[in-house]
């Protein structure tokens, strides 16, 4: 049980009581002898608590009025089956208010230190801790909680606060201090350090002075996490991180979004705005993105290599609309906006691309593995979707090639041949100029009128390519040109019809006119 010493004193004259004691008693059973011992309950102590106490106690007809101070020393015990190793305190109470002064608790990942001061209307709390906060995550509210659930430190963070508020009830406390990080883990991301000054009131949490490192860059900013909103407002924070793992840190229910945007390096971002989780409706999150070092992206089962990625991008609630997208493609230009659908079970998007000067050789040689020497492409397509299926694609636009070669792409290729066998030579003509209408849907490109003009040729065109099924459905008619067809009109006119493969078409005559 322990033991206890003191002695007392009684100044009739001054209806004051002076006393001095010491108790090793095991506190928890003294205090459940008198039906007191709610305050310790959620407390297990492996040794008797020493307390000591020294003061006096005025008795007069004006008030009661105490002044007591002493020191407390515990040996290892658990709170909320949280185990710490000792605490030491000294204290003073008058009757109205608490002081609590050097109090040290140390736990086998660190210590905390603070003073306390409690008064009527009045509470101040300052602390500094080294304890790794997972071990103390069952103490606190569950909100917090849940929020440090998803934090795994390597070390201990040092965490510096000053506490006010009007009592000691923390929905009343006000705050501001600093965070130090190690390596840590936030929702799987790795971080090697962070710093913050922190302010939190309202049960909302601000970092301002962000800085975060990890190998690849750096980020810095301001945020604010506010657990009884459920929302991260965010305040100019710009990164060099690697966009794919810290997009954790805000939702990881974004990753899908980001991922298949794979840069070669981190993208300096900058974003601003609100972030809402939980099923909230009001996100707003505006990103920019600059891409200095390039980007891969895949589009129809090819990956498409820019040299250099901007754009500009708004989540709000379940979507993400991404403008004045512009990139350096295939020696080119890209440009173009869209607007993609975030909602659960709703896959759909809608965009709107144009290119310019792109290299046509590059283009064959990634799309058709058919390298040729010539050409410029231009063009623009508005189209629709549903996720990563191809066949749901719809879509309409136009195409131009300039200075290229149009047998360059495999389905025209075996027209060469034909062209030679009727003027030879007119097969290697260049086309100085190819354009189409068309339209995309289930698989299916269709146009009505392409037209590619060589100087010997002009090649009218319609039909059908099945690029998911590989398949080809087209006419075309070509008009020979030049000295040789002047005085031989009935074979001004030709018309093939072009079936099979895409790879490896079959073209055949398929009306032979004369004029």
């Amino acid at each position: 049980m322990g033991s206890f010493a003191g002695r007392a004193s009684w100044n009739v004259e001054g209806s004051r009581a002076s006393l001095q004691a010491r108790s090793s008693l095991d506190l928890k059973a003294f205090l459940d002898a008198f039906g007191l011992g709610e305050p310790v309950a959620t407390i297990e102590f492996q040794a008797p608590p020493v307390v000591e106490v020294s003061g006096s106690v005025n008795f007069g007809a004006d008030r009661f009025k105490p002044e007591i101070i002493g020191h407390l020393a515990l040996g290892r015990f658990t709170y909320k089956k949280v185990p710490f190793s000792d605490l030491t305190a000294d204290f003073s109470w008058d009757g109205e208010r608490t002081l609590v002064r050097d109090l040290r608790l140390r736990h086998q990942t660190g210590q905390v230190r603070a003073d306390l001061f409690d008064a009527p209307a009045d509470f101040r709390l300052n602390i500094e801790s080294t304890i790794v906060p997972e071990a103390v995550r069952g103490i606190a509210p569950p909100e917090m909680n849940e929020f440090l659930r998803q934090w795994e430190w390597q070390r201990s963070p040092a965490i510096r606060l000053a506490i006010r508020g009007q009592d000691h009830n923390p929905g009343t406390w006000k705050g501001d201090g600093s965070v130090i990080l190690g390596r840590s883990r936030f929702r799987g991301a790795w971080m090697n350090s962070a710093d913050t000054e922190i302010h939190f009131a309202d049960g909302a949490l601000t970092c301002d002075d962000l800085h975060v490192t990890r190998n690849e860059g750096s980020g810095t900013g301001s945020f604010t996490y506010d657990f009884k909103k459920h929302e991260v407002r965010i305040s100019n924070i710009k990164s060099s991180l690697n966009p794919a793992e810290v997009i954790f840190w805000i939702d990881p229910k974004i990753w899908n979004t980001v991922v298949p945007y794979k840069f070669r390096r981190p993208p300096s971002v900058t974003a601003n705005g609100l972030y809402q989780f939980r099923g909230g409706k009001n996100t707003r999150l505006e990103i920019k993105v600059e891409g200095a070092n390039g980007m891969d992206y895949i589009f129809l089962g090819k990956t498409l290599p820019f040299d250099r990625i901007s754009a500009r991008l708004l989540i709000t609630n379940d979507r993400l609309q991404i403008t004045d997208l512009r990139g350096a493609f295939l020696s080119g230009t890209l440009r173009g906006n869209a607007d993609i659908s975030l909602a659960k079970n709703d896959p759909r998007y809608r965009a709107s691309i144009s290119v310019s000067e792109i290299n046509f050789p590059l283009l064959t040689n990634l799309y058709y593995n058919y390298k040729t020497a010539l050409g410029l492409f231009n063009g623009t397509y508005d189209f629709t979707g549903l996720g990563s299926d191809a066949r749901t694609m719809r879509g309409r636009g136009k195409v131009e090639v300039t200075n290229g070669d149009v047998f360059a792409i495999p389905i025209f290729g075996p027209l060469s041949g034909i062209l030679n066998r009727i003027l030879p030579g007119s097969g290697y003509s260049i086309a100085h100029r190819a354009t189409a209408n068309f339209k995309i849907d289930e698989g299916i490109i269709h146009t009505d009128d392409f037209d590619a003009a060589g100087s010997l040729f002009n090649m009218l065109g319609h039909g059908d390519v099945h690029f998911l099924d590989d398949k080809l459905d087209f006419n075309v008619r070509l008009n020979m040109k030049g000295p040789g067809f002047v005085l031989t009109p009935v074979y001004k006119l030709f018309e093939y019809a072009g079936t099979g493969s895409l790879k490896k078409p079959d073209w055949r005559p398929a009306v032979l006119k004369s004029q």
